[in-house]
């Protein structure tokens, strides 16, 4: 299977496909993928993992999309597919003449079919039923064996069968599956599916995504909820429609406008003004004051201030803080500060783009504008201390600054910050970012701002940390020399600037329209593109009351059938991969029992959680949220009770032990995530639907070959380029001893190597490659994942063999297996979003999964007849 250049198939720099018929060929050069989004950040490896994410989402760690987000929100518009070829014909003729006899009949009865569309629309379903049913009882298909095997013929096998026969090209009887399995399986998904103006890329997880939102907003566009519910249910229910109210109110936030941002922004002036010395230059302090800030500049008292009111509003600027399980103590909070992963622009290499950094700029100042008016035509006055005479005022006025240079010198800043930002690669790599620094050492490193202070602030009373984990020293000492080259105008600014597009997103206003505009223009869209506001505001109430609108997902939404059949899947998956532990030559003996040991203690949590908090119980639930008020009216005032009742929810951790009860993703979430101090996979309900999903009735080849694989997928994690560093209890250690570490990294330097072949069309034409050190983590877990999926579903149906689907007997069920992975996959981007998950995201192009896994899977390759059945990586 050779390595191609493409971002989408509807791209024109889509790569050239080899001729039909051709069997692949182990390529010599092959490459690999890494661990999770960044999971370092938000603190879990894996957590983001299947989840995509736009900048301009805010969020597209947006929880329902997955905080690890692979994709964009929401499902393209759909265009009329032809229909299969291979569709059987007693099918094909009728789907053919139903066509046709209702376009004669809108032709010439309009007025009739407008009266009574209703009524023929069920008699129509009704008869389609009928025919169905009388064409597919009894039908079955000869395998290659010649044993007659009867075709499951209940409407969810009806269903999923036609949704194979959609997704695959049209042509795919052509097409070589050994080298062109991404266009064999997701072809005619691709004609279906078109991108909305809003969106970036999609894939089959954004389309099931899309089914979660619509059964969401139904709930939440009823006057009550419909279950009977006790008061705190009522109390509950009520304060998700005023979340979802006050964000659909488009006319009460275009009235409100700036104002709310304004008065955020009002805030952050006063905790950083700018009448006092430069941030690093030492002033006079009162004994108060001096016991207070001991050590302290004037200058960092007031940057201090800032950062700590930042925190509060959940605004980065250049610093992230966050409060996670201690790698070397995984049942300890522990807090971390990291650089940040987006400054301004979606990642460092941004800044490398002369035309992008410039019309960047000239946003900033086109934007900034609104909020120094009152400054003066746009102009910036600042005081500066007079030291000629203590007789004069302390002060002088400085010269004007133009809103113009303020903007310049915020992206020079921006530049500079990004140049001293690690690669993405680094900072998720636990061997690179797990450095225990005392405060003291941080002060050494940083003396600009006081540690103790914002702990004395945030943390519990009493709380005094012996270690904090930095992210990268040597980032902190460059954000030192930075900051003290700064005038204090850059800083607020900056930090102005910071607040803008944090909260951008809450509010209506023309002037913000320019920055929008250069989101969508960064993500190839049309600049004036828009997503619908109800998808919007389902974001927002996951965002901010999550786990109460998991509880309205789970009543409408998920079955104990469900969860129980999940658990047994992943059950399945842990027994499978067990097994390859056990024939894993390469590994001591000692490092492969404790390996299957870890795997044993893994813990698995399916469909919803039970508590901290108990999703299902309505008392648990109003508690949660007590201290979160919220208004039907004043939407920005919601997302910023949110903020500070996240940001102490957060530093109220420290000190105490860990809650191993705690899930990151929220029960509608399309995602799943496995989390390395926890030693835990979690698959929220939300990814438990079809076409990854299916009811038990329906053959297994199609459960186990897609949910089958995204459980493998997370289990894998356990033991991959990070996984692998931790051991069974969630503690950061090296467990494995060094005939094994090395016999791991020859075989993972194999999947680098192999994804790093990988390319797209980048800017100007220039040939980008997958970053196959950043993705190899998750290239190991897909691989991994696909074979121990492969295993536990042929025990399976060792002891009860599946049944046919109608329509597919041309497809052996190991085949139809690998059909179910690769469309979980299918896929649509454009280039300049293609372009950015290059540089961010640790997950390969889909196409690019699909391609790279099968080439490592030796059953896939036996399954489909290629002449070459090695996998070309393999580690598990």
């Amino acid at each position: 299977m050779s390595s191609s250049t493409r971002s989408g198939y509807q791209s024109p720099w889509a790569p050239q496909k080899q001729p039909p018929g051709k069997q692949s060929k182990r390529p010599t050069s092959l490459g690999g993928h890494t661990s999770s989004w960044f999971d370092r950040l938000h603190r879990h490896h894996d957590r983001k993992h299947l989840q995509s994410n736009d900048d301009d989402d805010d969020d597209e760690e947006s929880p329902l999309l997955a905080k690890d987000q692979l994709y964009e929100d929401g499902e393209g518009a759909h265009s009329q597919p032809a229909l299969p070829s291979t569709l059987p014909s007693e099918l094909r003729g009728f789907f053919s003449a139903t066509n046709n006899h209702t376009r004669k009949a809108y032709d010439t009865s309009r007025g009739f079919l407008v009266r009574n569309a209703k009524y023929i629309l069920m008699a129509c379903s009704l008869a389609l039923l009928t025919l169905l049913t009388s064409i597919l009882i009894g039908s079955f298909f000869h395998r290659k064996d010649d044993k007659k095997i009867y075709s499951c013929q209940s409407p969810e096998c009806v269903h999923a069968a036609s949704e194979i026969l959609y997704n695959l090209d049209p042509d795919y009887a052509e097409l070589d599956a050994c080298t062109q399995f991404d266009r064999m399986v997701c072809g005619g998904w691709q004609l279906r599916h078109d991108l909305r103006p809003d969106q970036g890329d999609m894939f089959t997880g954004t389309i099931m995504a899309e089914r979660s939102k619509t059964i969401l907003r139904h709930i939440l566009e009823e006057s009550s909820s419909k279950a009977p519910s006790s008061p705190a249910d009522q109390d509950n229910f009520q304060k998700l429609k005023d979340d979802y109210d006050s964000c659909m109110n488009e006319k009460e936030l275009q009235e409100i406008g700036l104002r709310p941002l304004q008065g955020i922004i009002n805030q952050i002036k006063m905790s950083f003004p700018l009448a006092f010395n430069d941030v690093g230059h030492t002033t006079f302090k009162s004994p108060e004051t001096t016991s207070q800030w001991n050590g302290i500049a004037d200058g960092a008292n007031q940057l201090t201030e800032a950062l700590l009111n930042l925190i509060k509003l959940d605004i980065g600027a250049f610093l992230a803080f966050h409060v996670e399980a201690d790698d070397r103590d995984p049942d300890s909070q522990v807090l971390m500060v990291t650089p940040p992963r987006q400054i301004g622009l979606p990642s460092k290499e941004y800044y490398e783009n002369k035309e992008v950094v410039k019309e960047y700029q000239s946003i900033t100042a086109t934007v900034l504008k609104q909020f120094f008016e009152d400054l003066g035509n746009a102009t910036l006055f600042r005081y500066r201390r007079n030291s000629d005479s203590l007789n004069k005022s302390p002060y002088r006025m400085a010269p004007q600054m133009e809103i113009n240079d303020l903007a310049h010198e915020i992206v020079d800043l921006e530049v500079k910050l990004a140049a001293a930002t690690p690669p993405t690669e680094e900072q998720e790599d636990v061997t690179k970012y797990y450095n225990p620094m005392t405060v003291e050492e941080i002060h050494g490193l940083l003396p600009q701002v006081s540690f103790d202070y914002i702990i004395a602030q945030l943390a519990p009373k009493g709380y005094s940390p012996e270690k904090i984990i930095v992210g990268s020293p040597a980032y902190m000492a460059a954000l030192a020399k930075l900051l003290s080259s700064s005038t204090n105008e850059t800083l607020q600014a900056f930090f102005v600037w910071k607040a803008v597009q944090r909260y951008e997103k809450n509010i209506e206003h023309a002037s913000l329209e320019p920055l929008r505009a250069f989101n969508n223009k960064l993500r190839g869209l049309d600049p004036s593109a828009k997503e619908e506001r109800w998808r919007t505001c389902i974001d927002a109430v996951d965002r901010d009351l999550g786990w109460i609108l998991s509880k309205f997902f789970v009543e409408a939404a998920f079955s104990e059938n469900s969860k129980k059949f999940g658990d047994q899947i992943v059950t399945d998956i842990k027994d499978s991969f067990t097994t390859t532990l056990e024939n894993t030559e390469w590994m001591s003996n000692n490092v492969r029992d404790r390996a299957i040991k870890k795997v044993h203690a893994i813990d698995q949590k399916i469909g919803y959680p039970t508590s901290n908090p108990n999703v299902l119980d309505p008392e648990a639930l109003r508690k949660y949220y007590d201290a979160v008020v919220i208004s039907n009216t004043t939407f920005f005032e919601n997302k910023v009770q949110v903020a500070h009742f996240e940001t102490r929810q957060a530093w109220n951790k420290l000190g105490k032990p860990t809650r191993r009860d705690e899930w990151d993703m929220t029960v509608p979430t399309v995602n799943a995530y496995y989390n390395p101090a926890g030693n835990e996979i979690v698959f929220p309900a939300g990814i438990m639907q079809a076409p990854v999903f299916y009811d038990p009735s329906v053959p297994q080849y199609l459960t186990y070959g897609a949910f089958g694989a995204v459980s493998g997928h997370e289990l894998s994690h356990a033991f991959d380029s990070t996984g692998s560093h931790y051991d069974e209890t969630g503690n950061y250690t090296d467990w494995f001893d060094e005939s094994t570490q090395q016999a791991f990294e020859t075989r993972t330097k194999c999947f680098e190597k192999q994804y790093a072949n990988f390319t797209i069309s980048g800017p100007d034409g220039e040939t980008l490659h997958v970053n196959g050190r950043l993705t190899l983590g998750e290239n190991i877990a897909d691989a991994g994942g696909l074979h121990a999926a492969f295993s536990a579903w042929k025990r399976r149906e060792a002891d009860n063999p599946s049944e046919a689907l109608p329509g597919l007997q041309q497809f052996s069920p190991e085949q139809l297996f690998f059909i179910s992975y690769g469309t979980w996959w299918c896929d649509k981007s454009t280039k300049a979003k293609a372009v950015e998950r290059i540089y961010t995201d640790p997950h390969a192009p889909k196409w690019a999964r699909i391609l790279g896994t099968m080439d490592n899977s030796a059953e896939f390759k036996k399954a489909f007849h290629c002449q070459d059945v090695e996998p070309a990586c393999k580690l598990w």
